[in-house]
């Protein structure tokens, strides 16, 4: 058993039942899905194992101490989305680094063990005063 985590490449709708529902359609193509990774997701792939190499890259006497319970990692990726498995072990301090590398590339991160759904936070620029207040 291991701990998964979604990345989605495409819009999703805001609200977040009709999100998981596009993401369990997601999961249904996504075993057949044979377009091209995502570039999004290649690159994804090459900050998360610049720093947690693959499974397949580790010795034998690293396999254990692997925050990836799965590989090659690459194949894990699809045209619209990606699927990571990591072991419980690691989960408190891989996850939040996926999620942070993954909105920085506009990859969204549902997480289905924690119900959520991380699409980063649109910038808002703070309400304008009106022209006749100085304060």
């Amino acid at each position: 058993m291991s701990y998964t985590v979604e990345l989605i490449c495409i819009p999703l709708p805001e609200s977040d039942k009709q999100a998981w529902e596009k993401i369990f359609q997601l999961r249904k193509e996504y075993y057949d899905d044979k377009r091209e990774k995502a570039p999004a997701l290649l690159e994804l792939h090459k900050r998360l194992t610049a720093r947690y190499p693959c499974l397949c890259d580790c010795s034998d006497d690293e396999v254990d101490n692997c925050p990836w319970a799965d590989g090659p990692m690459i194949n894990n990726f699809s045209h619209e989305m990606g699927m990571l498995a990591i072991s419980f072990s690691r989960v408190g301090e891989v996850v939040p680094f996926i999620i942070e590398t993954a909105l920085a590339l506009n990859i969204i991160v549902a997480d289905a063990q924690s119900n959520e759904i991380h699409r980063g936070l649109p910038l808002k620029t703070p309400p304008k005063k009106p022209w006749y207040r100085f304060w």
